[in-house]
């Protein structure tokens, strides 16, 4: 009884190299868009941080540390019940005047928020001062005199602290108007003593846009190159897969006993590589199946006939040992005794 191996279900070299050389390019290219996308992200927004810190700086030093004193101690609260906060803009004109110093920040450094803050001898709180806001339209910003412990969280209020002292940078942050990053600068009088800081809020629209700006360009690039890499896959693999089509039919048609198939034929030889070694290799084996074949036949033939006369002899043997054949033979032997007793 012989049993039969089924036949498995066959899938293309084509398909397993695309397949492979697709999934390898996809993650490749995943990996580098991201990589570019963060990079550049990264880039433009330590550049934000560098150059806000840098402006805040400067425009720390263009203000009039006497004015900002005269504000903070001569201009009292204004209590405003329709606002959240509870407070309101000052009429002073101090208050006006030293808003207007800050919206030169606004001009040089466009959509930025600039406010200043100082810390209350008294009770040592921060408390905001004055804010650009107030004369842009419609007016925004913090009032006079609010808190600053009441409007920002631990962590900014410990930053804007250091920036009594020194330029300090804050990292992009979110909050109810959206994501920030900020800047904070002393103000300091004749004598270099702080006497308060500005504030600096900076829209991170433009690390959006940059962002925006990359993806923009970066990623049909991407998709024009990674088409183009797998239309140059699925070439390489037409041309690598077609050869191998053509010694697999080659070898169907030697097992069918076409011995004499010129097999190198089938793959260029131009540039002999591994496929022309498997085409002669297949010649090879072609031809000396070939001759083992005739060989095999010859010996065929011969113990065929050796097989014949073997049987004959063997006939022969049987017919002459038989009991019939002897007495055959006794009864010849007594009619040619018979013969020459009549001729005498």
């Amino acid at each position: 009884m012989t049993t039969t191996t089924p036949r498995r279900r066959m899938f293309a070299m084509r398909w397993k190299l695309l397949l492979t050389f697709g999934g390898v390019f996809t993650v490749m290219f995943i990996f580098l868009a991201l990589w570019i996308l963060r990079f550049t992200t990264n880039q433009a927004n330590d550049r934000l941080e560098s150059q806000l810190a840098l402006s805040t700086a400067g425009a720390a030093e263009t203000l009039d540390p006497q004015l900002f004193q005269d504000l903070i101690t001569k201009v009292d609260v204004v209590k405003d019940a329709s606002d959240e906060s509870g407070y309101g803009y000052p009429t002073d004109p101090l208050y006006a005047e030293s808003a207007k110093e800050l919206l030169h920040i606004n001009k040089m450094v466009t959509e930025a928020l600039s406010y200043s803050y100082f810390r209350d001898p008294d009770d040592g709180r921060l408390y905001f001062a004055a804010s650009s806001g107030f004369l842009l339209e419609p007016r925004f910003g913090v009032k006079y005199r609010v808190p600053v412990d009441e409007i920002v969280d631990a962590f900014t209020l410990s930053l804007m602290e250091q920036g009594l002292e020194k330029t300090t940078a804050q990292p992009e942050y979110s909050d109810a108007f959206g994501s920030w990053i900020s800047s904070y600068s002393p103000v300091f009088d004749a004598g270099g003593k702080s006497v308060g800081a500005i504030g600096v809020d900076y829209p991170k629209t433009y690390v959006d846009q940059v962002e925006s700006e990359v993806k923009r360009n970066l990623y049909p690039i991407l998709v024009i190159s990674y088409l183009v890499l797998i239309g140059l896959v699925i070439l390489i693999s037409s041309r690598l897969v077609r050869p191998l089509k053509r010694l697999t039919a080659a070898t169907a048609r030697i097992a069918e006993g076409e011995y004499d198939l010129n097999v190198r034929s089938l793959v260029p030889t131009r540039f002999p590589d591994e496929m022309y070694s498997l085409a002669e290799s297949f010649a090879q084996m072609a031809a000396k199946v070939d001759v083992r074949e005739k060989t095999l036949t010859q010996e065929v033939q011969r113990l065929k006939v050796e097989i014949d006369h073997a049987r004959r002899s063997e006939a022969v043997r049987e017919i002459t040992d038989s009991d019939s054949f002897t007495e055959l033979l006794v009864k010849a032997a007594e009619m040619r005794r018979r013969m020459k007793g009549d001729d005498a």
